[in-house]
């Protein structure tokens, strides 16, 4: 069954709509000046700071896939902006999160706001039908990521 499988999907095709995904989402992000000047890991950082609650270098270098260092220079960048702050954590004081300070969170409401109003047109442009395929689709996208995630883990520990 498996050979099956891969002979009907093309990984390069699999590859191209993820690509397509991506910056496509990455599009719907919109211009709000304090993110202008901020690079591709900043900007994670600050959306998983803001939509995490424990946030931690090692915990973003893993979920980002991209060094602790890269991450210490974005974090180090946010908290100098005044976006982020570091908190210690109360259980082991070896431990720090990262938190969205007043600016960030001010900052982060204005993303979601304009956000918000990029949904509402979507889903204005497409009937209750294509509203549910499309929230389906979210949730199959979201569940191949934690699929593919799982598996890389394990082959790498």
């Amino acid at each position: 069954m498996d050979r099956e499988i891969v002979r009907t999907v093309s990984s390069e095709s699999v590859l191209k709509n993820i690509i397509e995904i991506v910056t496509g989402i990455v599009g719907l992000i919109p211009e709000i000046d304090e993110l202008e000047n901020m690079s591709t890991t900043e900007l994670y950082i600050f959306l998983f700071t803001a939509v995490s609650k424990s946030a931690s270098n090692s915990m973003l270098s893993k979920q980002l896939n991209i060094s602790k260092s890269a991450v210490s220079i974005a974090t180090k960048s946010l908290l100098e902006r005044g976006l982020i702050d570091s908190k210690q954590s109360k259980e082991d004081r070896r431990q720090s999160f990262l938190i969205l300070t007043k600016y960030g969170e001010e900052i982060y409401r204005k993303l979601l706001k304009a956000f918000e109003e990029i949904l509402r047109e979507v889903y204005r442009s497409i009937d209750k039908e294509g509203t549910d395929r499309l929230e389906d689709a979210f949730e199959v996208l979201v569940n191949f990521a934690k699929l593919c995630k799982r598996i890389k883990e394990s082959k790498h520990g």
